[in-house]
């Protein structure tokens, strides 16, 4: 099933529905062997996703799980558990569907009533929430669930204790949001991860990605000049972590977002100009130059300087050393 659900395609879930149902015959005729298991169901799950109907097959195997357990009629299998709910949740994060966020928020408090959500459950329901519905105050929100899973891990639940995937889903939903303020909501977000993984939550430990995330939170900020202003100077101080910490190191995304940080904040400019220049050629000479970086620095640069960079890439192997890394 599993290998089904990778490989995805048409008809992907009704062929790992088939396999099931074999199983369950075969086990319900004696053979022990192969008795369905969690990572069977998930693994249905996931190749329901590549259905259309993804969300209905999804709830309606959950829901028949949810009979068994409390009819008594599934104590061989001991389900459903958290990873089969997670699994739902992820069907959730990818439908696209603008009631997601609160169909997601109804299933948590429904598996509580069978297992309890860990880390991964809070995670992809903040993914949820920053990819469907849910525009106004959906940072506020991502905010409270981290907030809620640090408390309870603080209270004794291990299994909540947020992780670089949490903390840098709640600075992407910051993002995505409209709020004036998302660069400094994103950037506290961030000192709290680094705050954590100096404290000793080694899974905590920011990476690219985060600073990234924060970079774009800062890239499309809007509103009054106060709160433009504050979040260039946050994006130029993540830029310089960034590049000069000890654990992470820029990428080419990394560089094509400060280009867009300057493309967006700043006027047009000679102060620009010089910012965007000396942004690229150290991009160039780390040799992450890519087609992002291109693209962005067409929107941040003044035709005179885009023209004199395009002129030095026509030379095919320089072009080539400045992309080495990509």
């Amino acid at each position: 099933i599993l290998a089904i659900a990778n490989l995805g395609g048409n008809g992907a879930g009704k062929r790992a529905k088939a396999v099931l149902k074999r199983m369950e015959d075969r086990f319900n005729a004696g053979d022990e062997s192969v008795k369905p298991t969690s990572q069977t169901y998930t693994a249905l799950i996931k190749a329901f996703s590549w259905e259309k109907d993804s969300l209905r097959l999804a709830e309606e195997l959950v829901q028949s799980l949810t009979e068994k357990a409390t009819s008594g009629e599934d104590s061989n299998y001991n389900l459903p558990d958290t990873p089969i709910y997670n699994a739902l949740l992820n069907c959730y994060a990818r439908s696209g569907w603008r009631n997601a966020a609160q169909r997601a928020e109804d299933i948590i408090e429904e598996m509580k009533m069978f297992t309890k959500p860990n880390t991964r459950t809070y995670a992809t329901l903040i993914d949820v929430l920053s990819k469907t519905g849910w525009k106004r105050g959906r940072a506020s929100r991502a905010l409270e669930i981290l907030d809620l899973m640090e408390k309870m891990y603080e209270d004794g639940d291990t299994r909540t204790r947020p992780n670089v995937y949490v903390y840098t889903s709640v600075i992407n939903c910051i993002a995505r949001s409209r709020d004036e303020e998302k660069a400094v909501m994103a950037v506290s977000v961030l000192q709290r991860m680094e705050e954590e993984y100096r404290g000793g939550n080694t899974s905590a430990r920011p990476n690219s990605y985060a600073y990234n995330s924060v970079l774009n939170a800062c890239a499309y900020t809007s509103g009054e000049a106060e709160s433009i202003e504050t979040a260039f100077k946050i994006a130029c101080l993540v830029f310089d972590e960034v590049r000069t910490s000890g654990y992470v190191k820029p990428c080419h995304i990394t560089y094509g977002t400060f280009l867009s940080v300057c493309a967006n904040l700043m006027p047009d400019s000679e102060l620009r100009d010089h910012l965007v220049e000396a942004t690229f050629k150290r991009c160039a000479r780390e040799g992450l130059v890519s087609n992002m970086v291109w693209k962005n620095l067409k929107h941040a640069a003044s035709p005179t300087l885009t023209s004199e960079l395009l002129a030095q890439a026509s030379d095919s192997k320089l072009e080539a050393n400045w992309s080495r890394n990509v």
